[in-house]
């Protein structure tokens, strides 16, 4: 205590008296809030007396006397501007119009029980292909899209194995004397076969290991708007295909 005594007297012999004493006076200001917080509190019981007798006029009081202390809280608190609310647009979904695409897929049922609608045959256990090579993979895809003129047609309708084993030579023999690079064989689909479609598994069969395998670069059961498995369209070369070192077979 005595140094702090000293080092007041030696600010003031310095400087003179403090001109700012920003405590001043807050004993005097505690004591008058507490005054007034007390008037307040008197004020406030007895509303709440006289509501007893009158809960109207009570609470009326109360309530102007809660405003005033609202205002007064508020009294330097700057109101914002009013900006009107974004528009805020919903996006409708797009209405289906069920009716004409229920109609829609009922013709193409319809259609493709009764055997009208034209699909996709390699995505059918009938489909059949095969290459001589990995390249000739892609003539074998463009082959089953239809993408080559077809110049001659082998129909095998109603006969045997035997005799269409005849044809088959006959007319793979004529084709390439004749420099033709794209044919077809007609067998059918053989649906009334007891068990596998006989001529085709014999087209087939013959195009992978009979006497003229050399010559065909690939094969591929025709699109659905020539015949579709019920014909095999053939790609021939025009000189024989040879394998180096490597046994003669298909890649399918």
């Amino acid at each position: 205590m005595n140094d702090s005594r000293s080092q007041r007297n030696n600010i003031e012999n310095k400087g003179g008296p403090l001109k700012k004493r920003p405590f001043e006076g807050l004993k005097t200001l505690l004591k008058q809030k507490r005054k007034d917080a007390e008037k307040a509190r008197t004020k406030r019981l007895s509303s709440k007396k006289h509501s007893a007798d009158g809960p109207s006029t009570g609470r009326k009081g109360e309530d102007e006397e809660d405003l005033a202390l609202f205002y007064q809280a508020m009294a330097d608190v700057t109101p914002l501007e009013d900006k009107p609310e974004p528009e805020i647009k919903m996006r409708r979904p797009p209405q289906r119009n069920s009716s004409r695409e229920d109609a829609e897929a009922v013709k193409q049922l319809k259609e493709l029980v009764e055997g009208k609608a034209r699909i996709d045959v390699s995505s059918t256990p009938e489909y059949v292909w095969g290459a001589q090579s990995k390249e000739a993979k892609m003539l074998a895809k463009r082959l089953k899209k239809g993408d080559f003129a077809i110049q001659g047609y082998c129909d095998l309708h109603g006969m045997t194995v035997e005799v269409a084993l005849e044809a088959c030579d006959d007319f793979m023999v004529k084709a390439l004397r004749e420099g033709r690079r794209c044919i077809a064989f007609i067998h059918g689909r053989g649906l009334s076969s007891p068990k596998e479609p006989v001529l085709k598994g014999m087209v087939t069969k013959w195009l992978r290991q009979g006497p003229y395998r050399r010559f065909v670069m690939a094969f591929s059961s025709a699109p659905a708007w020539d015949g579709g498995a019920g014909v095999t369209y053939v790609l021939l070369n025009k000189r024989p295909f040879r394998r180096k070192k490597k046994k003669e077979t298909f890649w399918f």
